[in-house]
């Protein structure tokens, strides 16, 4: 004998109470009902809040990624997402607060709002001592230690159309490869200590990769690389620089100014929390976003 599904069953097989709630979670009318309380409540919770709404939307979020996708060379953790949405919304907060307290008038440009906030929230910070310093100093010992870069003979034309044929044959066989192409002004012929995110913010994604990824006994030109503004260039990984720790001596100028950042950075966390409670932050999710 087949077993036979419960919902085969006589009506008169089933206990009543059952029967009666099955029927009456199929009505379609129980679900409009649910909804529109749902939708009443959530209605009630945002539209009683006055604060300012601070809304990060997909769109920003994803030029977020993709930017600092471009930078690092490599996907984002979830993590690495969370981090760029809380530092957009603690900027926003504080361009925002920053004209409330009036810096409007020095500037409208967002990089100098903050620039004021921050300055106006850790100004009162005292003198570090020599202990203090040491300390910070062996406590952030990644923070002092510079990342792996390269140096790099380069070549330039300005005019896409002046390049010659062979221009890489010519490179690699010229004695002095510097009087080819046309000089730099802003870059030159040899680039010192050209680490990832700079070889980026130069050159673009594809160049910094293709840079990059040169073995060490490969000295060859490479190229072309048009820039943005369709200048043409032409690079030569010459040096690799492994990551240098400095000594207390040589990076005491820069670790005060680290240690001022650190501390200026406590406060406006601090701060930061109480400003945070002035508004209602809006993220919306974003497919392999922080909300998944």
């Amino acid at each position: 004998m087949t077993s036979q599904d419960s919902s085969d069953m006589p009506q008169e097989d089933k206990p009543p109470e059952v029967s009666l709630l099955r029927r009456f979670l199929r009505e379609p009318l129980l679900h409009f009902l649910l909804l529109a309380a749902g939708l009443f409540v959530a209605q009630g919770i945002i539209g009683g809040d006055e604060r300012e709404v601070i809304l990060v939307d997909t769109e920003a979020q994803r030029y977020l990624f993709s930017q600092e996708e471009d930078l690092r060379l490599r996907p984002l953790t979830e993590g690495d997402k969370q981090r760029i949405v809380e530092n957009f919304i603690e900027e926003e907060i504080l361009v925002r607060e920053a004209k409330a307290r009036g810096f409007t008038d020095s500037s409208r440009v967002r990089a100098l709002l903050l620039q004021n906030m921050r300055f106006f929230i850790g100004s009162d910070i005292p003198e570090p001592s020599e202990n203090d310093l040491r300390a910070h100093f062996e406590a952030n010992l990644d923070a002092f230690t510079s990342p792996p870069s390269l140096d790099l003979n380069h070549v330039m034309f300005s005019d896409p159309d002046t390049v010659p044929e062979g221009i890489l044959d010519a490179l690699n066989q010229a004695e002095d490869p510097s009087t080819l192409g046309d000089f730099d002004t802003r870059l030159g012929y040899r680039l010192r200590f050209i680490d990832q995110r700079r070889l980026v913010g130069l050159f673009g994604t594809e160049p910094a990769k293709d840079l990059l990824s040169v073995s060490e006994d490969d000295q060859d030109w490479r190229g072309p690389y048009v820039s943005p503004t369709g200048s043409v260039h032409f690079l030569r990984v010459i040096n690799r620089n492994p990551p240098r720790t400095p000594t207390y001596e040589l990076a005491q100028d820069w670790i005060s100014t680290h240690w001022l950042s650190a501390k200026s950075n406590e406060l406006l966390d601090a701060a930061l929390d109480d400003m945070r409670q002035n508004y209602l932050v809006v993220v919306e999710p974003v497919e392999g976003g922080p909300n998944d």
